[in-house]
């Protein structure tokens, strides 16, 4: 009896190995398909590049992939990789549709827009919309963003 159950919990473990195994390989062809689509030379986007400095207050991209990026504060920022976005940041770790800003009475106010990895302000993961000043850095994955008067 004692072997019948050995043996049994040997093709039990065998069936998870290969079930690890295969989700390991889907997840890294998930990673490569997604490697093909990007360009291998970034192409400046028109709507988020300044030329010259403008008095708009604007959100400026201070660290990350994109730095120097910015776009100017009128209505509401969606914040995120999808080309939809006002502010599309090519982070490898910022959701899709990531966070929003918009304005309210006479401050700037950020919400995560239920991200993976989340949105903190000042270091501190924040959890519902939360009001910012140009004192404040924000992180979207490995990218810092700053609000510029």
């Amino acid at each position: 009896m004692g072997g019948f159950v050995f043996a049994a919990l040997k093709v039990g473990f065998l069936a998870l190995v290969w079930l690890f195994i295969t989700f390991v390989a889907l997840v890294i062809r998930t990673d490569l398909s997604d490697g093909q689509r990007k360009d291998a030379t970034p192409k400046p986007n028109p709507k988020r590049r300044a030329q010259r400095r403008e008095t708009t207050p604007r959100v400026v991209v201070i660290a990350g992939p994109d730095i120097g990026d910015s776009v100017p504060l009128t209505g509401e920022i969606s914040i995120g990789r999808s080309p939809d976005c006002v502010l599309d940041i090519s982070d490898d770790f910022a959701s899709t549709y990531h966070a929003q800003l918009s304005y309210d009475d006479d401050s700037w106010i950020i919400t995560d827009l239920g991200s993976t990895n989340g949105t903190y302000v000042n270091g501190v993961s924040i959890k519902a919309p939360t009001r910012i000043s140009d004192r404040d850095i924000i992180r979207i994955g490995a990218s810092q963003l700053k609000l510029e008067a």
